[in-house]
């Protein structure tokens, strides 16, 4: 009987935090309430085509780092993290972070986030490790640190957490976690990029990865005292994971998955939504192949899709920028960034800054974060582009 009663208080304790969050799953009393932005958001480009490759983090003796993720932060600087550490998964693994900046085309030293240990002291809480990392701004000029802690076993035991800064980065809020379910709050992750509203909220995508594999889509509202979730099942089937969002209409979503299915043949797969994700279509294979690996689209200014993917059914050796100009029905390979066999090139994020630059970061070989930058009038000029 003792064995039961203590069972049933620790249930009460995990769903206790869950709904003083004041969660809302699937009502849809908020949803409604959102204000689109202006998804165009249009700004001038130059004529002269530009490109630029450097690195973010140099490669050093022993160090594996993973998992980038890049986004604005005014004044002409983009903001990037990653984490790195001794190996994958490895207790001594760290969050970086580093400011490049357009107008000198130069990153700052890296500095640590968060590594376990500090995330142990934040989170009052025991913390094994910590792994994948989203930097994402909002419409109210804050920067959103969105990262993985795991108390035991692999991802498919993550929680989310996240840290706030209002001053570009220079200092941040204590991590806080992310409530997104009543029991137990496991397995939720992130990789790609959110959508903004123009009060301050924001849409951002999760995955899961224990038992089945699908995601889900988070409506995240700031408030004074307290952070509100609404949470949208965005896949069922096919194990479609770390989605890429795209704002193509005032109330229309498209979703691109990574596809986790079994097999030797499998392809980026889509899905549309017209209620601002609330009510999401079936799963769709797209032209584009997909090595079990993630990758990142983004909207160009003309409505084109652009991508950084894998480009191969069978490894992560080949990274290529592809273009859709139909809205995913057909995709052109516009400029292979790597392609060396045997190597690993992964888990690219792309990013628009204020300005008129496109810039992408990704894996390097798991050694290095490489940088690529450039604007629309370079992707209009080559080959295969939408003329």
């Amino acid at each position: 009987m003792a064995r039961y009663l203590i069972i049933l208080l620790t249930i009460l304790l995990y769903l206790i935090p869950f709904y003083q969050n004041h969660l809302v799953l699937n009502k849809g009393r908020i949803w409604d309430k959102i204000k689109v932005a202006d998804y165009d958001n249009i700004f001038p480009f130059s004529d002269k085509p530009f490109y630029s490759e450097d690195f973010v983090y140099q490669a050093k003796p022993g160090t594996m780092c993973h998992v980038s993720s890049i986004c604005p932060i005014g004044n002409n600087k983009m903001a990037c993290t990653w984490y790195a550490g001794s190996r994958e998964s490895a207790e001594d693994v760290a969050i970086y972070f580093s400011i490049f900046d357009e107008e000198k085309a130069s990153w700052t030293n890296p500095i640590v986030l968060v590594d376990r240990e500090q995330c142990s002291r934040e989170l009052n809480r025991y913390i094994k490790k910590v792994g994948n990392s989203l930097i994402f701004d909002d419409k109210n000029g804050r920067l959103w640190l969105f990262y993985v802690s795991i108390v035991m076993g692999g991802w498919s035991g993550s929680t989310l957490n996240y840290k706030v800064s209002s001053d570009g980065g220079y200092t941040w809020s204590k991590s806080r976690k992310m409530i997104l379910s009543p029991f137990f709050n496991l397995t939720h992750n992130v990789k790609n990029k959110g959508i903004n509203f123009d009060d301050g909220s924001f849409l951002l995508p999760v995955y899961h990865e224990f038992i089945k594999k699908f995601s889900q889509l988070v409506w995240v509202r700031p408030g004074e005292t307290a952070v509100q979730y609404e949470i949208r099942k965005m896949s069922r089937e096919k194990k479609a994971v770390q989605p890429s969002l795209l704002h193509t209409g005032e109330k229309d979503l498209v979703a691109f998955f990574r596809n986790m299915a079994s097999g030797e043949r499998n392809y980026i797969l889509m899905a549309h939504s017209n209620d601002l994700g609330q009510t999401w279509s079936e799963l769709n294979n797209t032209p584009l192949p997909n090595p079990n690996s993630g990758f990142d689209m983004i909207k160009l200014s003309d409505g084109a899709y652009l991508g950084v993917i894998n480009n191969s059914f069978y490894d992560r050796s080949n990274l290529t920028i592809v273009v859709s100009c139909d809205k995913g029905k057909t995709w052109k390979s516009l400029k292979i960034l790597e392609n060396t066999p045997g190597k690993r090139y992964a888990y690219p994020s792309i990013s628009r800054s204020g300005q008129e630059f496109y810039h992408i970061t990704y894996t390097f070989e798991s050694k290095k974060i490489k940088h690529v930058v450039f604007n629309e009038a370079w992707i209009k000029q080559l080959n295969g582009y939408c003329n």
